[in-house]
């Protein structure tokens, strides 16, 4: 009796712990610290550092050198990407298998927002910031328009939702897959994709997450942070277009994918001006125009 109390008890706890796990995700608040950006650190490092998700990041002579990636790269059949249907990604075994190092310093590129958000509220507060972010940086991409953002339906995926865009030389069925999904039951995989909205879209997944707070220009806001975890065509377009901050490191891609992505050096990009890490604070303004 004891023995079949136990397995009752044990096969519960799996039940639960099945239901728990397939829950769509929710932004939470990561930290309540506050980044003070240091006098003597570039603008570049005081944005990476703000974001609480970069590593191997320093000011040097030469932006080139800037980075430092642990292990110089992925290595092994254990960070071999698993594909699922319609493009989604479920990193959950190679990114499992990596250490706390690698992923850190193999970070992704990402978009950043600053505001006030409603911690009674925190997930919409969050999410509403970043839409916010992306219908301002997409109206600086010519011909191209943020279309929206769909959450995943289970906590377990390495991104906690998918956003959508389309039009213009960044995204159209000459040069890019777009998405496209027919069937009549719900979607799979997002709790509230519309096919009316999102079909003919390009898309990315990406992990939305509330890191901690900053102290920026006299003012403490939170930071929001959007990684992209794939769909990176383009992605150099939206990146100086942002609203707010972007970050992109020399080097990013699928994990596991041969195809790799790479700029001569490190860079933020901040109100049109792009930012490297370097000891002189090193600085272009970039084109004002419509890009």
């Amino acid at each position: 009796m004891h023995f079949l109390k136990n397995t009752a008890l044990t096969i519960s706890a799996l039940t639960l712990t099945a239901c728990m796990s397939t829950q769509p995700p929710v932004i939470t608040m990561q930290s309540n610290d506050v980044y003070q950006f240091n006098d003597k650190s570039s603008f570049a490092l005081n944005v990476a550092n703000m974001t609480r998700k970069t590593a191997g990041l320093s000011d040097v002579d030469l932006p080139e050198n800037a980075q430092f990636k642990s292990n110089n790269a992925l290595v092994g059949a254990e960070y071999a990407l698993a594909f699922l249907s319609d493009g989604l990604i479920d990193l959950a075994g190679s990114m499992g298998a990596q250490s706390q190092a690698d992923r850190a310093f193999n970070w992704k590129p990402m978009l950043v927002f600053l505001g006030e958000l409603n911690e009674q509220d925190l997930d919409a507060s969050a999410l509403n910031l970043v839409e916010s972010g992306l219908k301002e940086t997409f109206n600086n991409i010519a011909g191209t328009e943020y279309v929206g953002i769909a959450r995943s339906d289970n906590a377990r995926d390495s991104n906690n939702f998918m956003y959508f865009y389309k039009g213009g030389a960044l995204c159209n069925a000459e040069t890019r897959k777009l998405y496209i999904y027919t069937s009549p039951e719900p979607h799979p995989h997002f709790v509230d994709y519309d096919p009316a909205v999102f079909n003919g879209s390009c898309a990315s997944a990406v992990k939305i997450e509330v890191n901690g707070k900053v102290n920026y220009n006299g003012e403490v806001k939170d930071v929001v942070t959007m990684t992209i975890l794939n769909g990176y065509e383009g992605f150099d377009s939206i990146a100086v277009a942002t609203a707010g901050f972007s970050i992109v490191p020399k080097e990013y891609g699928v994990w596991g994918a041969d195809i790799k992505y790479t700029v001569p050096a490190p860079y933020v990009v901040h109100d049109n001006t792009m930012y490297l890490f370097s000891t002189s604070n090193r600085s272009y303004k970039l084109n004002n125009s419509v890009r």
